[in-house]
Parts: structure tokens; C-alpha cells; sequence
């Protein structure tokens, strides 16, 4: 059995330094909440951002009303970008200036809906990690690669199962309003038969007793 330390060190200081790139990713920063809004609410949410940075926000009504929300980005009170009455939507962009930047949801035109959003903010973009290690360290080892490509993967499988989870949200929300609509049409009637039944139980009673009290002919 033979063992090369210099190799052995090497391939624990190339594993280091992809796993650092791995967390690392080039800065990018994501937000995600699912949050509830009341009729007539507006709910911002604010983020200090560089200048040159690439932001992108996407939103989707999970239920409520018409699936419907309105969306403005603004900075320094000017709006860089508008959306009005849509269900989902993904919006890009890159700073011009450092400050900060509000991205407010607004469901003011609801008198009576209640909705629930989720919306993803992403800070910065993510380079291709396979490429920065190779500019920065050179060839990589097949271990160094697949643990790239394996994460590459998970990210991917993360982007779906938030997509499918949002999706089964909604569904899951549809499903209860329907069951919750069906038990109270099926309790109302079952009172209007109770009470059509007590009806009929008192005018055949009423119409026997009338013929008791008759006089004979």
C-alpha cells in the first residue's frame, strides 16, 4: 500500500477550494417569502442594492380573488417598473445607481379578497461556477467536477420543487374553497328537506283533522 502525500494534499486543497466556490456562487442573493394580503393592502419590501447589479423579483398569487396583484419597483421614488392585475410574473433589471430599491405588492384594488403572494428577490447573478473555477485554478478533477455538476443539479431540483409547491399551494387552496362551498350547499339542504318534510307533516295532519271535525251528512 503506498500513499503520496503531495497528492493527497493537493486533491483536499482543490476539493476546498471547490466547495468555497460552491457557497460562495459570485455574491447572488435570493429572498423568498409567501406572505398574506388584506383587501385594500399595499406591502413593500426594501432592498439596499450596488450599482451595476443585476436584479430580478418574481411573484405569483398563490389564491385569492381573481388571482390578480399589482406590482411597482421603484428607486428614489421613481418607478422602474409597473405591472398591473396579473396572476404571476418575472421582472429583470440591472441598477444604475447604489441606493435602495422598494418593490411594493399591492392588492387596493380588492374590496373583499384575501390573497396569499409568493415572490422571490434575487441580488446579483451567478456565473457559471464550472467556468469561474477553471479560470481561477485550472483543469479540474473529475471528484472537483462532479461535485459541480451535482450541485449544479440541486439547484435545478430546488427551482422545481418551489415550482410544483407553489402549484399544489393553489391547488390545495381551489380544493378547500370548492369542499368548504359543497358542505354548506349540502347542509342547506338538508335543512330545506327537513323543513319541507315538517311542512308536509303538518298539512297532512292539518287536512285528516279537518275531515274528523266535519259534520256527517
Amino acid at each position: 500500500l503506498r500513499y503520496n502525500g503531495n497528492q493527497g494534499r493537493k486533491m483536499s486543497s482543490g476539493m476546498l477550494v471547490a466547495l468555497a466556490a460552491l457557497c460562495l456562487a459570485a455574491g447572488a442573493a435570493a429572498t423568498e417569502l409567501t406572505f398574506d394580503m388584506l383587501p385594500h393592502e399595499r406591502q413593500c419590501f426594501m432592498e439596499i442594492v450596488e450599482k451595476d447589479t443585476d436584479i430580478t423579483v418574481e411573484y405569483q398569487v398563490v389564491y385569492g380573488g381573481r388571482l390578480d396583484i399589482d406590482l411597482d419597483v421603484t428607486f428614489d421614488g421613481n418607478v422602474v417598473h409597473s405591472e398591473r392585475s396579473q396572476q404571476t410574473g418575472a421582472y429583470t433589471f440591472k441598477s444604475e445607481k447604489t441606493g435602495e430599491y422598494q418593490f411594493c405588492f399591492s392588492n387596493e384594488m380588492s374590496t373583499m379578497a384575501h390573497k396569499t403572494i409568493y415572490i422571490d428577490i434575487i441580488i446579483g447573478s451567478e456565473e457559471p461556477i464550472l467556468n469561474t473555477l477553471k479560470e481561477e485554478h485550472g483543469a479540474l478533477t473529475q471528484m472537483e467536477s462532479s461535485v459541480v455538476s451535482i450541485h449544479n443539479g440541486l439547484r435545478t431540483i430546488s427551482d422545481y420543487q418551489t415550482h410544483h409547491r407553489m402549484q399544489e399551494a393553489t391547488h390545495r387552496k381551489t380544493a378547500e374553497y370548492i369542499n368548504e362551498r359543497v358542505q354548506w350547499v349540502s347542509t342547506g339542504e338538508m335543512l330545506l328537506l327537513v323543513v319541507l318534510s315538517l311542512f308536509q307533516i303538518v298539512y297532512l295532519r292539518g287536512l285528516f283533522a279537518d275531515k274528523k271535525s266535519a259534520p256527517p251528512i
